[in-house]
């Protein structure tokens, strides 16, 4: 199966995630594509509810993508505003099947994690997508490592 996995991440712990993820999609025997997203100009923060205009340097390309992976991090209690414009500027996700993910930093996901896969999966939605359950892993007061561990494995089972 072609897979692309599209991720924002600052301080590596998304990155973390997308690695994990494209680790084992390889290993169980997927094609998988794996871009870092670049803005023109550095995006430290933000809220995804305010309009930022954001353009990128790297913005790939999904045609032949069956499974897109959108990942980022939580900010400002939602999901990056960078991973939400980088959905909306990839365009048409029709007949592709969309699975979001992401880390935080505070310990319970409703302090935004939750808010942060329902406003890409709502992106999602309207841009055409299946959308399967998505994940977000939290670093204060958890083992980050073992959470994405765990959730990659989760992905990789829905992906099958």
């Amino acid at each position: 199966m072609k897979i692309a996995i599209i991720v924002h991440s600052l301080s590596g712990n998304t990155r973390k995630f997308a690695d994990s993820l494209f680790n084992r999609l390889t290993e169980d025997g997927n094609e998988v594509n794996l871009t870092q997203l670049e803005t023109t100009i550095p995006i430290k923060g933000g809220s995804v509810r305010q309009k930022m205009e954001i353009s990128f340097k790297n913005l790939p390309g999904i045609a032949e993508a069956e499974v897109v992976l959108y990942g980022g991090p939580v900010w400002a209690f939602g999901a990056s505003p960078v991973i939400v414009t980088a959905m909306q500027k990839i365009g048409s996700l029709k007949g592709k099947t969309v699975i979001s993910f992401g880390t935080m930093g505070f310990p319970l996901k409703f302090m935004g994690g939750n808010s942060a896969i329902a406003w890409m999966n709502r992106t999602a939605a309207t841009l055409g997508a299946k959308v399967l359950p998505g994940s977000i892993c939290c670093q204060m007061m958890r083992n980050l490592d073992a959470e994405i561990t765990a959730e990659t494995d989760r992905i990789a089972k829905q992906i099958k």
